[in-house]
């Protein structure tokens, strides 16, 4: 898997933006909507409402979402719609997390890591606690690459700077989180959380607050991190095609 250059991305970013903006219907698209569409396995496209907004690692992120589709449902042997879904999702937690690889707190916590590890150690040291939690890494701030993405792609926590290993390893980490979900739902008769509303309590899974959903104190409609990964999802259409 090669970073694409500045004349691949120069062509992508034309091709996306003329998807968008034109032919989406001639190319056999559609727009997507969850819980509207049965295609098991359709081809995807999600493209910026202003293509001009982002820069060449978002693109790549976006590419990677869908290029790596189908391997991720034969790899998952998870349904097609749900991919969609999440991976709309993905790229909403990607501008929450990094404002889409702008943030200057997430380059400054991608340039010095280590730094990062010795201040948790120090602060543990000082406080008594013998528990240092991993760092988060990437754009989309992971803490542990997913078990099957490492082994089938060879994804390490290190590489999660890179646009495409960091889209495929949130693609396992929400896939992984979107089955736990569903456990606890049935587990413990979470009859608040449906599939109309799944997206507003996935982000719980996501970001270490499960305890919440199962004790019956998510409020998705107040929670930030929820509120600001849905508003950038918004500056994203769907798209679908049938193969």
């Amino acid at each position: 898997m090669v970073r694409l250059k500045s004349l691949s991305f120069l062509i992508l970013l034309l091709s996306i933006s003329f998807c968008a903006n034109a032919d989406l219907a001639q190319e056999g698209y559609i727009p997507w909507h969850w819980q509207a569409s049965a295609c098991a396995n359709c081809a995807l496209q999600i493209v910026p409402i202003v293509a001009s907004d982002y820069n060449h690692d978002v693109y790549v992120f976006l590419n990677s979402l869908t290029s790596h589709k189908t391997e991720l449902l034969e790899l998952y042997k998870i349904n097609g719609q749900d991919y969609n879904l999440l991976a709309w999702m993905a790229v909403g937690i990607l501008g929450q997390e990094s404002q889409f690889f702008r943030s200057e707190r997430y380059k400054i916590k991608e340039s010095v890591p280590l730094l990062i590890t010795l201040a948790k150690k120090i602060k543990a040291f000082s406080e008594g606690d013998k528990n240092i939690s991993a760092n988060s890494r990437g754009p989309t701030q992971i803490k542990v690459v997913p078990k099957s993405i490492a082994e089938f792609y060879n994804i390490k926590a290190s590489d999660l700077s890179d646009p495409e290993k960091s889209a495929i390893a949130t693609m396992g980490f929400l896939i992984e989180s979107l089955k736990e979900l569903r456990t606890r739902i049935r587990v413990h008769n979470l009859d608040y959380i449906s599939e109309s509303n799944i997206v507003d309590y996935l982000p719980y899974i996501y970001f270490g607050a499960s305890g919440r959903l199962t004790v019956r104190t998510a409020t998705p409609e107040t929670n930030i991190y929820v509120k600001e990964m849905k508003r950038n999802m918004s500056y994203f259409k769907v798209y679908e095609k049938s193969e």
